[in-house]
């Protein structure tokens, strides 16, 4: 499909754009940014959730956000790679917010973590990676308590499944022909409709850069036949004008989406870009943690798709708030999520109610690996699908054998 097509399609499709003075309104500001509408929380768990604590250990060589009631239910998440560099910040200013409070008061929790003592201060990443692993592990918590999947606390599931497009990260590491024959068997075992591909050099595109990547997407679309959808992430390598070149040659080869072909701070930049490109779907914002910005993002057209990460984000709620954002301009959204592993808990739930979630989704898949044991159910793909579990909580339980050895960090 190409863009326009797709642009055309959504804005059509699109509950909240009814007529056109109300386009032309929402296209020129908004004040007040959408907000997804949470059922009460309250009313669905009728008793107190105190939280006694929250806690960082490290077990199976990942750092675990554990958060336990007075109860003693806990609520876990695996946390992401870029927590090792922000305990302190995490116990510091974060976890003071969310002890001794009810947990059905997550959203004004998460509020208070961003805003008071000046938190805010530390906005970006660091700060909304650390909330949001804690809000992730509070779900599961209410989950828990609730005795239902998080995704019936967040609101009406519309899906209990979706399809998915399969990860690679080589840039130059292996032979084009290597990478290729790798994703093909991927294909094979999961059947799995997609790809991602990396082009350019990462934040940087030298003269090698530039031959692979001219020789390596052909050949990906010769080998993988034009079933298969291409997505093509440049993790901002090109320059304005080298982002409309390699455009230009993604779409001769039929690539359906051109992940931030620019440094992800040059929205002017990607606007250009996206601008000169009517076939491809321009995506982007696994950077962005600013509501503000998502909103910028989508009314001034640099991307049509965004891709805010669960984690870096802070969190379910606000990933759903940057798909009510997206909606508003009658996009979608696609969440950055390459995981097969728990850190991919929170997204089956933000999918499952999601009315606007785009194509295929992210994940990786290695072969002849062995699933885990120290946590169930397994994850995995089957004939190109990834089933939503419908289990208390985020859906996974960990082994009680792991605690016992666990060392807590700080």
């Amino acid at each position: 499909m190409h863009r326009r097509q797709f642009l055309q399609n959504t804005l059509a499709g699109s509950s909240l754009l009814t007529n056109t003075n109300r386009l032309a309104e929402t296209l020129t500001s908004i004040t007040d940014l959408p907000n997804w509408k949470l059922p009460d929380l309250r009313k669905a768990i009728p008793d107190s959730v105190l939280i006694r604590s929250v806690e960082l250990l490290k077990t199976q060589q990942q750092l675990m956000l554990v958060v336990t009631a007075q109860n003693g239910t806990r609520g876990i998440t695996q946390c992401n790679d870029r927590m090792q560099n922000l305990s302190s910040l995490l116990k510091g200013l974060v976890i003071e917010h969310f002890v001794g409070k009810d947990a059905r008061d997550l959203p004004e929790l998460v509020d208070n973590a961003y805003r008071l003592n000046s938190n805010y201060k530390y906005a970006g990443m660091p700060l909304w990676n650390s909330i949001g692993s804690v809000e992730i592990a509070v779900w599961d918590l209410l989950g828990r308590i609730a005795r239902k999947p998080v995704y019936e606390l967040l609101g009406k599931p519309i899906r209990t499944q979706y399809g998915v497009y399969i990860s690679d990260f080589d840039r130059g590491t292996d032979s084009a022909e290597v990478v290729v024959d790798r994703l093909a068997q991927k294909l094979a075992a999961t059947g799995a409709k997609g790809v991602k591909i990396k082009v350019g050099g990462r934040m940087r595109n030298t003269p090698e850069d530039e031959h692979r990547t001219r020789a390596f997407v052909p050949l990906v679309r010769k080998k993988l036949g034009d079933s298969i959808t291409i997505y093509a992430d440049a993790n901002g390598s090109y320059t304005p004008e080298e982002g409309i070149q390699i455009g230009r040659m993604l779409e001769d080869n039929g690539v359906a989406i051109f992940e931030e072909p620019c440094n992800f701070e040059d929205e002017d930049g990607i606007r250009r870009v996206n601008k000169a490109l009517t076939k491809l779907v321009m995506a982007g914002g696994e950077q962005d943690t600013s509501l503000y910005r998502f909103e910028r993002l989508a009314r001034t057209d640099v991307y049509d798709l965004l891709q805010a990460d669960v984690y870096y984000n802070g969190g379910i709620l606000r990933g759903l708030q940057v798909a009510e954002i997206a909606r508003s301009f009658g996009k979608h959204i696609a969440p950055h999520t390459p995981k097969a592993d728990p850190l991919i808990a929170p997204f089956w739930h933000l999918a499952a109610v999601c009315p606007n979630l785009y194509g295929l989704q992210e994940t990786v898949y290695e072969l002849n690996s062995k699933a885990p044991t120290w946590y169930e159910p397994a994850i995995h793909v089957q004939n190109g699908t990834m089933h939503i579990p419908n289990t208390p909580g985020l859906g996974i339980d960990y082994d009680d054998k792991i605690w016992k050895s666990a060392e807590r960090i700080g």
